[in-house]
């Protein structure tokens, strides 16, 4: 058999969507300005030219530029709405994959996952990998995926954390946004390629306030080397703080955002007036024009190849409301916006990009499926199972969740969240899945020298067979 498929609806989108034209940002010119405002004497750098290397998106699906939740800035989508009114004669069952701690430990590939994914490939099952991970452009974080495993996967499967950060580009195209997270060029680059025109990084700021790092001598020379000098420095005012990945350096980020939070209109030189005045709403904090703050991770922690999980930009997050709670006695909440997995809105962009590879991989076979199950397989609890079991199918399908063992969770703990399923590792877990649906595995076949399995379907009817876990 090629591929799986049950009786029952797909419902062809019919429409070509139209991407985001979107450029790199042009080498900066040398510029000489005056001492800083207020954090010390500005220093001169030399620029960075940030467009070689940059893997420019010259379009995304519409998708992308839809939905992701009531905050971000988004236009009508009738995505869904489509859907509902057309039929199918067959089904599938479907995955997402998390990548950390399922396909995944650390750079290394976990055992089995190459094979079981491969082995999806050639019966034509679809799947996505839904991850928290990010920093790079989807196009080069399957690069790099493909690499490590061995695999031919494509970027039209794959949604990261700040995928929906497609969605803040007409809000945000033209003001200047502070990128943090990653290392280097590397979230200047992702954040031009997304479409922002004016990106500023921690590195920017430290380039043109050298007194504006409290405790600069571990971090210095990466600073020297990637910071900017910025145009017109006392004119800067910036519209939005988008938190791409990990923090590096967060004594720096910790201590720039904290201070254009506090500032009148996102301009680092001015404080807000406004600041603890009990009469106005969250006692007069972040009233005053302030940027927007915008996190893609809520993870705390993540498996590494560190026997024990690390930190990850929840935990970031987490410093940052701490030290908002001091800096403002306690008197004002931390307005801010997160999405990622276990937010509706990351699964929602999930089930879309699972639906269209689906609808692709449709048209290869000749068939008109509906998927009716997707297991999201994750190692964490918290967000891998929290976020499919809330989430609620626009497409009718039902979402089921597999934990397993490789990764954050702990073997033999009780997790916060149940899911539908444990397993050992993401191989146990795709054949209980199948063995769930009555896909049945052919255990003399399940050992080849390939490593593949190869499934029989059991059940043309497309009944379940109530495997145990």
């Amino acid at each position: 058999m090629d591929y799986f498929s049950f009786p029952s609806v797909r419902p062809p989108l019919g429409t070509e969507s139209t991407g985001l034209h979107l450029r790199a940002a042009s080498p900066r010119t040398p510029n000489v300005v005056p001492p800083s405002l207020s954090f010390g004497p500005a220093i001169r750098r030399t620029p960075h030219d940030v467009t070689p290397g940059v893997d420019m998106i010259t379009s995304r699906p519409h998708m992308f530029g839809t939905v992701t939740s009531d905050t971000l800035n988004f236009e009508s989508d009738n995505f869904f709405e489509a859907l509902s009114e057309q039929t199918s004669s067959d089904s599938t069952i479907a995955f997402a994959f998390d990548i950390d701690g399922v396909l995944l430990k650390g750079r290394k590939p976990i055992p089995g996952a190459q094979q079981t994914i491969k082995m999806l490939q050639d019966k034509k099952v679809p799947f996505i990998l839904l991850t928290n991970g990010g920093g790079l452009t989807e196009k080069d974080h399957v690069a790099k995926l493909n690499l490590r495993l061995g695999l031919e996967l494509d970027e039209k499967q794959f949604v990261q954390s700040h995928t929906p950060f497609y969605d803040l580009v007409p809000k945000y195209k033209n003001k200047t946004i502070l990128a943090l997270g990653g290392h280097g060029q590397n979230i200047r680059k992702l954040a031009h390629a997304y479409g922002f025109e004016k990106v500023l990084t921690s590195s920017d700021l430290l380039a043109e306030w050298e007194h504006i790092h409290p405790f600069p001598e571990l971090t210095k020379s990466h600073h020297d080397e990637h910071g900017q000098r910025i145009d017109q420095p006392q004119n800067v005012e910036i519209a939005a703080i988008l938190v791409w990945s990990s923090p590096r350096d967060w004594c720096l980020d910790l201590q720039v955002v904290s201070d254009l939070l506090l500032s009148s209109g996102g301009k680092l030189d001015k404080k807000s007036m406004r600041n603890d005045q009990v009469h106005l709403p969250n006692n007069g904090y972040l009233q005053d024009g302030q940027p927007k703050l915008y996190f893609c991770n809520p993870d705390f922690e993540w498996a590494t190849q560190h026997e024990h999980p690390r930190f990850a930009q929840g935990a970031f997050r987490e410093a940052l409301k701490g030290v908002w709670a001091y800096a403002t006695r306690g008197k004002a909440e931390l307005q801010y916006t997160i999405i990622g997995k276990p937010t509706e809105a990351t699964y929602a962009y999930g089930e879309k990009t699972l639906h269209l590879w689906n609808e692709r991989l449709g048209e290869e076979l000749g068939l008109n499926r509906k998927i009716k199950t997707v297991y999201m397989i994750g190692d964490n609890p918290e967000s891998d199972i929290r976020g499919a079991n809330a989430f609620k199918s626009h497409i009718g399908a039902e979402w089921k969740s597999i934990l397993v063992e490789s990764g954050v969770y702990e073997a033999g703990s009780k997790p916060n969240y149940m899911p539908t399923l444990t397993a050992k590792d993401v191989k146990d877990a795709v054949e209980k899945a199948l063995a769930l649906e009555g896909v049945e595995l052919e255990a003399d076949l399940q050992n080849r020298g390939s490593g593949l399995l190869d499934i029989a379907d059991a059940s043309t009817d497309g009944q379940k067979s109530g495997a145990a876990d």
